[in-house]
């Protein structure tokens, strides 16, 4: 496996890390060389930001129609600039908006990234990863939020947990903001670890695509199983050629010797891992993991960690993380009413480990590892 596929692999199943970006965004482009094959979540400075927040009672439904609103309306304010200018929406409850990225090339970030092996899994504005780390008692109170950089300060109106404003300001120190004493302050010296606790707005600058949330996480894991699959096919393969040289050169130095009767030779152990890896190869990947993310769709709290599988025995396991245990029992029972799956269990349900929120849920099933699922 080239050096390159490794990377990529390991950029897929790594937990992302956060990184710090100012507007030209060279302190990304450092820790892209340093950090190959690992992922990151680009944690964006309000420098390089400007921010929308839509006035009530707008017909918005969704996130596309708030993004199309607000490329319209720093279209108004901006001009021809704002057609280079990515825009990342947020809805939370009745309270929508979004925040436009002018100071950093979202395309040469990610580009850097890919020469790197660097996954680029979130690029978010500071204030809302800062407002996702505060306390939940803090966050579900009501006033003022202030996220600060320098002369620029982003201020989040908190009415009992809820975003009702936001707006960005110019200020030389925070008294500009008045003498009402913030709930908290945040700067970039901060920790920015999410706290279980009330809903925050989740801007993200990537694209969106029409695949469901669970898509990468799937994706990734089935990589590594095929991925894991063909080398072990390659490396069985090799083994059996050089254990089968290494015979014939034994029984040309042997005497001659009366023929015995033929015997069935016992299967090798490399054998049978060169056969499963070869099931494996051959398993329905593409249908079996997007019924896994058409179940999933509602649940959009669901986060995915991993996916394992037997091919010989038709056996896979999904595990995952969730906010509430009845979202995994809903979702094993999705699954086990697709044709092609059987036995479909939730096997285990714990807390989630340090540094992890929710709840840690298993779900063991039967597939049919032939035709589709």
């Amino acid at each position: 496996m080239s050096e390159r596929l490794r990377q990529q692999l390991s950029a897929r199943l790594a937990k992302p890390r956060r990184v710090f970006v100012t507007p030209g965004g060279d302190e990304f482009a450092a820790w892209c060389r340093d950090m190959p094959g690992t992922a990151v979540e680009l944690i964006v400075s309000a420098r390089a930001l400007h921010e929308l927040v839509a006035e009530p009672g707008l017909p918005l439904a969704d996130l596309d129609a708030v993004q199309a609103y607000a490329q319209q309306q720093f279209a108004h304010y901006f001009g021809a600039a704002a057609q280079r200018f990515a825009v990342a929406p947020w809805q939370l409850g009745e309270a929508v908006g979004a925040s436009a990225l002018h100071g950093l090339d979202l395309a040469a970030l990610r580009a850097q990234a890919e020469a790197a092996g660097v996954r680029v899994a979130a690029v978010r504005p500071a204030w809302a990863a800062w407002l996702a780390s505060l306390p939940a008692a803090t966050r579900a109170g009501s006033g003022r939020a202030v996220w600060h950089e320098g002369s620029v300060a982003v201020v989040i109106q908190l009415d009992r947990g809820r975003v009702t404003a936001l707006q960005s300001r110019r200020v030389n120190t925070l008294a500009d903001l008045g003498t009402d004493a913030p709930l908290a302050v945040g700067t970039p010296a901060d920790a920015l670890a999410p706290q279980p606790g009330p809903a925050t707005p989740q801007p993200d600058f990537l694209p969106r695509s029409g695949r469901s949330p669970l898509a990468w996480p799937l994706a990734a894991t089935g990589a590594l199983v095929l991925a894991t699959a063909a080398w072990s096919a390659v490396e069985s393969h090799r083994a059996l050629d050089v254990a089968q040289a290494a015979r014939d050169r034994v029984a040309a130095l042997r005497p001659a010797a009366a023929p015995k009767p033929a015997a069935r030779r016992a299967e090798p152990a490399d054998n049978r891992s060169a056969l499963e890896a070869r099931a494996l190869l051959a398993m329905p990947w593409e249908p079996l993991l997007t019924r896994v993310e058409t179940a999933g769709a509602d649940a959009k709290t669901i986060a995915w960690l991993g996916l394992d599988a037997s091919a010989g025995r038709g056996e896979l396991r999904l595990e995952g993380l969730t906010p509430d245990k009845l979202l995994a029992l809903q979702l094993a029972e999705q699954l086990g009413t697709t044709p092609g799956w059987r036995q479909v269990v939730l096997s285990r349900f714990s807390a989630a480990e340090t540094g992890l929120t929710g709840q840690r849920f298993e779900i063991n099933a039967r597939v049919a590892t032939g035709g589709g699922s």
